[in-house]
């Protein structure tokens, strides 16, 4: 009975020690953006991005842009802005969603590209700052993103812009 008793606690032990085995979450900071995400991902310095973060299964990159620079466009508003950079991406046919609580607000898309001959999925969220909108992009391999959509949404929401 001893053995027992002592078998079924360990086995307790091992699961609740298991549950909490994930990355830490770690908040990343630059370019005007904070995001949540885990200390599975290290910043690097590349010329597509102002932030770019990566990991062995995602990336995220983050780019401000002036608001008086897309005027010109007639963008005056966070939809438009989004319609905007679907448009210059040859990917106007994304359906555009929209989040909104109390702290947060962007509209998001979802699509797919081929980089180098590898296919990713990708989740674009465009935001509203004060002097700038920001396009941020969640992406990660194209046979994992369904899996990966709830992930990238739960991210967007830790955003923070300037």
């Amino acid at each position: 009975m001893k053995k027992i008793f002592t078998t079924v606690i360990l086995s307790f032990v091992f699961l609740l020690v298991g549950c909490n085995m994930g990355p830490e979450p770690k908040t990343f900071e630059g370019s005007g953006i904070t995001v949540e995400l885990t200390e599975a991902f290290i910043e690097k310095d590349v010329i597509q991005a102002a932030l770019y973060l990566e990991s062995t299964q995602h990336i995220f990159m983050g780019n401000p842009e002036d608001k008086a620079l897309v005027v010109a466009y007639g963008v005056d508003t966070l939809d438009e802005y989004i319609e905007l950079v679907l448009q210059v991406s040859n990917k106007s046919d994304s359906e555009i969603l929209h989040y909104e609580d109390d702290d947060t607000e962007f509209y998001y898309a979802y699509y797919e590209n081929s980089v180098s001959g590898q296919d990713f999925g990708y989740m674009l969220i465009c935001m509203e700052g004060e002097d700038n909108y920001y396009t941020l992009n969640f992406g990660c391999r194209l046979n994992k993103f369904e899996g990966n959509k709830a992930q990238f949404l739960a991210w967007g929401k830790t955003i923070v812009v300037e």
